[in-house]
């Protein structure tokens, strides 16, 4: 029996709805009618406009635009560069069955957007560079709270789904990290903070400054912000006559409680972690520490922004490694080589990641998880690893009843063919515990821990020198 020759036009758009972007013989298959009457429907029908053919060639899928929450289907992004330019950059298209990103160059597509489009510039979840953008850690959930009934969406960002993080960019995406921004909406607002930003804190003003801007982020959150990690902090642009700098800063609870006491020792412990690392390049600057109110503040340029309106794209590895997949996934080192296996990354990158995690590992850094480590995201490969941050001795962070917890610090012996970088970064290590246990800012009892720590390196150190 002859195959219908028609075919309805909601028919098709129920198909694929159901089922995602479809060739034209699959949705005829599908509705059991021959192609060419799927090719004279598609071009006749009134779903023309909320069509998108994704591919020119014969194996040309088709997908139907899905609209998001009454707020469109389809979302421009763009990129704010060095100098505070803002140049178009994409569109993001919601789909049935996944998203679409249409370059606003397509003779310039970043060089990584093959590995992970497929055909038509489809991809079947949420852009990584986008999703990097959900709120996360200490200030992600504050922000959460903040924005919930406002956007309606769920008070737990670790809980959104990709709907919910769009809406997010659309309504706070001006003052993120990076250099992307989404939608007309935050652009307007970021260009009218362009030509009239809000006045800067001066610099002999953090002293007054800082605890009133530490209990305003320990109570609400700062919206718009999406730095990650568990440490309170705060962001803050300082004023040095006529120089601005964007600065990142954390905080300590008050250092006379003993929770307090230790992550002052932490702070100043990460300072010194740092500086020996910007000292070797790792790390964008060496931080200030301030104590004022009975707290301390650790304060860092952002290597996310150039001057007063520059900025630079980042990407954390988390995000790199689960837009582009790896076996192996359980240590800095392992998803590295997984990304230069791919050529996003040199060998240089991959030669600094495994000297940061030794060194890390060697001050009992335990916290070296996916979101701890960045890259500079441009449109060319190899992608750069972004300076250092968040690298301090957490093995003796506080945890919930014990505010002074005193671990077993046993850092794992190298391998034979870890030595040569492994003794490069157990000389840092030394250099790190040294500073520490001398350091009249740290309280006495780590100062001990850090001259037990430091002894023991200097154990591996000699034991492993003739090997």
């Amino acid at each position: 029996m002859p195959r219908p020759r028609q075919v309805e036009a909601s028919a098709i758009a129920l198909r694929l709805q159901v089922a995602g972007p479809q060739s034209a013989q699959l949705l005829a298959t599908a509705l059991h009618v021959d192609r060419s009457s799927i090719s004279r429907a598609l071009t006749l029908s009134a779903l023309a406009p909320q069509l998108v053919r994704l591919g020119t060639t014969r194996g040309t899928t088709y997908a139907l635009r899905r609209p998001v929450r009454g707020v469109g289907d389809t979302f421009p992004v763009r990129r704010v560069d060095a100098e505070g330019r803002v140049r178009d950059w994409a569109q993001l298209v919601a789909l049935h069955g996944g998203w679409q990103l249409v370059w606003a160059d397509p003779g310039n597509a970043p060089a990584w957007a093959g590995h992970i489009l497929g055909v038509g510039g489809h991809a079947d979840g949420f852009p990584f560079f986008l999703g990097e953008a959900r709120p996360q850690g200490y200030l992600g959930r504050a922000v959460g709270r903040a924005l919930s009934l406002a956007l309606n969406l769920p008070p737990d960002p670790r809980g959104w789904s990709d709907d919910d993080t769009l809406i997010y960019l659309q309504a706070e995406g001006d003052e993120l990290p990076g250099d992307l921004v989404v939608g007309d909406v935050p652009l307007r607002r970021l260009q009218t903070c362009f030509l009239n930003p809000p006045p800067p804190l001066p610099e002999g003003e953090r002293a007054e400054r800082y605890p009133a801007l530490a209990a305003a982020s320990a109570s609400f959150g700062t919206p718009g912000s999406s730095v990650e990690g568990e440490q309170p902090k705060f962001l803050v642009t300082l004023a040095a006559g006529d120089v601005r700098t964007p600065v990142l800063v954390k905080f300590t609870d008050v250092i006379s409680t003993p929770t307090g006491r230790r992550w002052a020792d932490l702070l100043a412990a990460e300072g010194h972690a740092l500086a020996l690392l910007h000292a070797q390049g790792e790390a964008h600057a060496t931080p200030r520490l301030l104590d004022a109110a009975d707290r301390r503040f650790l304060e860092m340029p952002r290597y996310d922004r150039v001057g007063l309106h520059g900025r630079r794209g980042v990407v954390s590895l988390r995000a790199l490694h689960e837009a582009f997949g790896g076996s192996d996934g359980s240590t800095w080192p392992a998803a590295a080589a997984n990304l230069h296996a791919r050529g996003l990354i040199d060998l240089a990158a991959l030669r600094s990641i495994r000297l940061r995690h030794a060194f890390g590992t060697l001050i009992g850094n335990s916290d070296m998880h996916f979101g701890n480590l960045a890259f500079f995201l441009g449109d060319t490969l190899p992608l750069r690893v972004a300076p250092a941050y968040d690298m301090l001795p957490m093995l003796w962070a506080p945890t919930p009843g014990q505010a002074a917890p005193l671990p077993t610090f046993a850092p794992v012996p190298p391998l034979p063919a870890e030595l040569p970088l492994w003794n490069e970064a157990a000389a840092w290590a030394t250099e790190f515990w040294q500073r520490v246990e001398a350091d009249p800012m740290v309280s006495r009892e780590f100062r001990a821990r850090a001259r037990e720590a430091g002894a023991h390196v200097t154990r591996l150190r000699t034991h492993f020198a003739g090997t």
